[in-house]
């Protein structure tokens, strides 16, 4: 170590060397605003001002200052907390002076926003001092000042110092001419260069007990700014720039409080969807597995046009896509954000015509596919992929009969139906794209698609158009208008329902993001085409209220179904069955297996392992209530169980077993019981009932 004896002050310092406050240096905390450091900031600054103020008061000995010096370069390993204070005590002193080209060799570079910050202090240091307003006032409203260095700790701090500087220090007084007087001068320092430490790694590392660590945001754009350089160093050097100016400020505009996080999933979300070597199963450590060295051109420009796109900002509805998919990370959101990079990386931010069909047709895609896995999500990318030498003419693409891979089958399908359409006529698209912006289906329409493979389209089109206008009428953007009735007036036009996994069979549930193997939903109903959703439409008149119509159409209908069987039941208290299921399952189930196929189960959960209630039974309940008869419902778990029992006026049991009702007194015998021919319905039996009540009364 080599003693330089001589007192240095901040002005010879700075014009025998380049100050660089390096990036493995922790940040500048003097500025901090916590109490201690409050009170050692305002201790030191009121004696650097009483030093300079005061002809009686001598030199402030501002103790070792040391570090590693190079080729003009000086690496301040201790000191520079109070090189900075210095530094900015300095800036307030020479505000009005041009004598001061020794600040520009004061420089951060812990981080680009620290460097700009410091760059911009002395260009504008004439206009950021006043006796009316703060310092940090003036700076955060000047258009040099990038909202997004309000995350620096070390712009934070320095702020903070400037401001007590402003409040302290006397703005009639001279400083420089006491700062510049060399015989005289009243704030020195000792000066140590310490050498033989090796390279400048080597020096950070043996004695960076001082510095503080980087977060991982920041490793991780070290490396990657690092593996540009090997490609392309004048991409590197915008690269950079960029990335510590404009784009902080659009990723800091997202959320502040997670800039870091949402900075990293940028990089994760492209790189992830880009990179053969690095899949979405390493995504929770994924900058340690990346191999950088697989990172190549093409994938920067991808990252490139997403930041420069957000920046410009020109279309905020896709830019909100963009952010959104940052922001939450889910699969879907990964695809869309693919969708879009891809489609910039290839034509840049000019989104035109080609755009517009390109985004539309992949998000109808995934707004209607099954991305829950890596596989499925894989798909999907590759499915992008594939098609990255049509994303200027991917409607005709399709309009031709090429299919596009990783998507719903069906869906695919349907787009290739409306590419034809719009193609042969452009008209056409206005009717086609506001029914796929009906929030419900979701760009999801062959609901409407009641036509034959070989009719024109304007034949066509017409179909759609008649039929969309009634299916837009009958669905709010979350759910069905009258559900529960629109379902009751489908049973009375046949047994709609879907069968799913484990032999349920389900009603369709509202929502329109219902799981199509347990519990589909009404959009997937209308989507198959089912042949008495078409019944429903051919005979509903939408001119008048929906309830009015789903009521006609129940009574027209269920005169022609025998009052036995279980959609008759179910229909005539519609209301009271639904109430007794799970809104998201609405399912179903008998147990046929055991040749009672009639008896059908409302499953009140998820399992019909639960108590499940009989429909037979629980329509008796509802027509003994209207005739004044009490009774209540006892069922036991399973679907196969015999023992769902209808209790009468505490005399009588009814049971539904099989295809028919059966009778007995309570704790009457087995063979006591009365079985009835299966062409007894829930009405004849409560008539039945009626007179044995009546009988029995009379008798007692």
């Amino acid at each position: 170590m080599q003693e330089i004896n001589a007192k240095y002050n901040l002005k010879s310092l700075l014009e025998n060397y380049r100050v660089v406050i390096p990036l493995i240096q922790r940040d500048y905390a003097q500025g901090r605003k916590d109490k201690r450091t409050t009170e050692v900031r305002k201790k030191l600054l009121q004696d650097i001002n009483t030093a300079l103020l005061d002809t009686n008061v001598g030199p402030l000995d501002l103790n070792f200052i040391y570090g590693k010096s190079t080729h003009g370069k000086f690496i301040p390993l201790d000191g520079q907390q109070r090189l900075t204070t210095l530094f900015l005590v300095y800036l307030f002193a020479y505000r009005d002076n041009d004598e001061c080209d020794f600040l520009g060799n004061f420089s951060y570079k812990t981080r680009k926003s620290s460097t700009k910050f410091f760059e911009s202090l002395v260009e504008n240091r004439r206009i950021i001092f006043t006796k009316t307003k703060s310092p940090s006032e003036i700076i955060k409203d000047e258009p040099w000042f990038a909202d997004s260095w309000q995350l620096d700790p070390t712009v934070q701090g320095a702020l903070k110092t400037l401001d007590d500087i402003s409040d302290s220090f006397d703005y009639e007084f001279d400083y420089v001419s006491v700062l510049s007087d060399a015989n005289n001068q009243k704030l020195v320092f000792n000066f140590l260069d310490i050498d033989k430490l090796g390279s400048e790694d080597e020096l950070y590392i043996k004695l960076n007990s001082r510095g503080r660590p980087l977060t991982d945001f920041e490793n991780f754009k070290a490396r990657f700014i690092d593996r540009i350089k090997k490609i392309d160093g004048h991409l590197e050097r915008e690269f950079s720039q960029n990335i510590d100016t404009k784009w902080t400020d659009v990723i800091w505009n997202i959320d502040k409080n997670a800039f870091d996080t949402n900075f990293l999933n940028l990089f994760e979300i492209a790189l992830i969807n880009n990179l053969d070597s690095l899949d979405y199963s390493k995504r929770d450590n994924w900058t340690l597995e990346i191999d950088f060295e697989t990172v190549e051109i093409s994938h920067i420009k991808i990252i490139v046009s997403v930041l420069d796109f957000l920046s410009e900002n020109k279309m905020p509805e896709v830019s909100s896509i963009l952010e959104h998919s940052i922001v939450n990370k889910y699969l879907k959101d990964r695809v869309y954000f693919h969708v879009i990079s891809t489609f910039l990386e290839q034509h840049g931010a000019t989104l035109d015509t080609s755009y517009k069909n390109w985004y539309r047709i992949f998000r109808n895609l995934i707004n209607n596919s099954v991305i829950d896995s890596q596989d499925s999500y894989e798909r999907a990318i590759k499915g992008i992929n594939e098609q990255i030498e049509h994303t200027s003419d991917l409607l005709e693409y399709l309009a031709e009969g090429n299919r596009i891979n990783g998507f719903s089958i069906d869906q695919v399908d349907e787009e290739i139906e409306k590419a034809k359409l719009i193609t042969a006529d452009d008209s056409y698209r206005e009717i086609i794209e506001v029914a796929e912006n009906h929030r419900y289906f979701d760009g999801q329409i062959r609901s409407c698609f009641y036509f034959e493979a070989n009719d024109l389209p304007s034949r066509k089109i017409d179909v759609i158009s008649i039929y969309w206008n009634k299916i837009s009428k009958m669905f709010s953007e979350t759910k069905p208008k009258e559900g529960r009735l629109m379902r009751a007036a489908l049973l009375a036009l046949g047994d709609y329902t879907m069968t799913t996994a484990n032999h349920y069979k389900t009603l369709c549930q509202d929502s329109p993001n219902g799981n199509s193997g347990s519990a589909p939903s009404l959009k997937i109903l209308f989507s198959s085409r089912n042949e008495y959703v078409k019944k429903l439409l051919d005979e509903l008149d939408i001119t008048k209220p929906l309830e009015v119509e789903y009521r006609r159409i129940i009574q027209d209908n269920i005169s022609h179904l025998p009052p036995q069987e279980w959609r008759y039941a179910f229909i005539s208290y519609y209301e009271t069955m639904f109430s007794k299921m799970e809104s998201s399952q609405y399912r179903m189930k008998s147990p046929f297996w055991l040749n009672r196929s009639e008896e059908m189960l409302l499953i009140p959960n998820k399992s019909s392992s639960a108590r499940n209630y009989d429909i037979h039974l629980i329509a008796l309940e509802e027509k003994l209530k209207e005739l004044g008869i009490q009774s209540y419902y006892q069922r036991e778990k399973g679907i196969e169980s015999t023992n769902r029992i209808l209790y009468i006026n505490e005399v009588y049991e009814v049971r539904f077993r099989g295809n028919h009702f059966s009778i007995n007194k309570i704790g009457g015998e087995e063979e006591e019981e009365e079985h009835f021919d299966p062409t007894l319905s829930f009405l004849d039996i409560a008539e039945l009932l009626k007179n044995k009540i009546h009988y029995w009364n009379q008798e007692g």
